[in-house]
Order: structure tokens, then C-alpha cells, then sequence
């Protein structure tokens, strides 16, 4: 079993210490080269579900403290261990069936996306959004359809909140393809309203690649 100065040993290859602050952290550049380590691209979705095991409050950054405690509760002890539990969530997470047995651990990582990509307003960009729901949802159909609605907005949208964010993950659980089951006079926000105008304007040339998330978890 690993020991604490063991782990920190580990935490210190990668650690930044060049700090004036005294904080004990790993910053963006030692966490590009944990991602090296472990062979992830930082294109991919491996980083960002590696910064959630780890418990990073922020994009790039990993406290020793959260360190210390999630490679605890992995039961992890290197790389390699590491890169075993963080690929077996990647795969759970491309999968639709596993939204609906691991959904309240997808939530809380696709709510947490959004605290790493946010801007300096506590918003996220159109165009960082529309790069990472495909990226994060594994491209299903409804978020597909959101990044083409997004698209179509032009310069007139330039930023979600994070409510819209959030809201969006339970949007994808509550309506099929031809978003039967949504209402005006339920309490979405008035951006779900433009979207649901637009999908009616703009049908699907074909039916959706994902399957119907809804049907699978009810």
C-alpha cells in the first residue's frame, strides 16, 4: 500500500516549483506532462475525466491536497494504475446505456466541465462550448443538434451560463428526437425555447445516431 510521502514523491514529478505563493500544486504545464505520461491526447476526453478523478477545481491545476485524497480512494499507486481506472470511466462515459447507470457521476463531471472551460464572466464561450459538448456527450444527437443551433445564432449568442449548461444534460433526458414531451410553460430557460423553435424549423435530415437515452432509463 502506498504511503503518503509515497504519493508525494509521485505528486512531485510532475508538481510546479517555480511557485512564489508556497502553494503545492501541479500546474497546466506539469499536467500536460502527467497527460504524456499516461499517452492521452490533450484533444481528447481522457484529460478532462483525469482532472475530475483528481479532483481539480480548476483546468490544469491539481492541488496536493485533492491529489493525495482521490489516488487514495482509486486505490491507485502510478501511472499505470492511474491510467486503468481513468480509461475504464472514459469507456463507461461513451456509452449511452451508461449515462443511465452511472448517471449521478456523469452529472457531476459534465457540471464540472464547466467550471474548467468557464471565462473570466463565469460563462462558458459559444465557441469553446460548441467544441466540447461533442466532445463530452460522445456526440449524442440532442447535443449535436444544440452545436448546429449554436452555429446558426451567428454573433447575436456568444455565451452559455451555467445554468443553460446544466439544464441542458437534464433536456437531453426529458424529450425523444422529435422533442415530444417539451413545454413553453414548463420552467427551461427561454434559450431551450429558441431551441425547440429552431429543431421544428429544421428537422433532421436522418434519425439520430445516439439511441434514445429517455427510453433506456426509464
Amino acid at each position: 500500500m502506498a504511503t503518503q510521502s509515497s504519493r508525494e514523491a509521485w505528486f512531485s514529478q510532475y508538481q510546479d516549483l517555480d511557485r512564489d505563493d508556497g502553494k503545492q500544486l501541479i500546474g497546466p504545464d506539469g499536467f500536460v506532462r502527467l497527460c504524456e505520461a499516461l499517452k492521452y491526447s490533450m484533444d481528447g476526453l481522457e484529460p478532462l475525466v483525469l482532472l475530475w478523478k483528481l479532483g481539480a477545481k480548476e483546468l490544469g491545476t491539481v492541488e496536493l491536497e485533492s491529489w493525495d485524497r482521490e489516488v487514495r480512494a482509486m486505490g491507485v499507486t502510478d501511472n499505470a494504475a492511474l491510467k486503468s481506472v481513468v480509461d475504464v470511466v472514459v469507456d463507461k462515459f461513451k456509452t449511452d446505456l451508461a449515462l443511465c447507470k452511472n448517471f449521478a457521476a456523469y452529472k457531476d463531471f459534465y457540471r464540472q466541465v464547466f467550471l474548467y472551460l468557464r471565462s473570466q464572466n463565469q460563462r462558458i464561450l459559444v465557441e469553446t462550448a460548441k467544441t466540447a459538448l461533442p466532445l463530452i456527450t460522445n456526440q449524442h444527437w440532442l447535443f449535436m443538434r444544440f452545436v448546429e443551433f449554436l452555429e446558426a445564432q451567428g454573433p447575436k449568442m456568444t455565451t452559455m451560463t451555467r445554468d443553460q449548461w446544466n439544464l441542458l444534460l437534464d433536456l437531453s433526458r426529458s424529450v425523444d428526437a422529435k422533442f415530444s414531451g417539451y413545454s413553453k410553460e414548463e420552467a427551461w430557460p427561454s434559450l431551450f425555447d429558441d431551441f425547440y423553435d429552431w429543431i421544428r424549423e429544421h428537422p433532421a435530415p436522418s434519425p439520430p445516431r445516439s439511441i434514445d437515452v429517455t427510453a433506456r432509463c426509464k
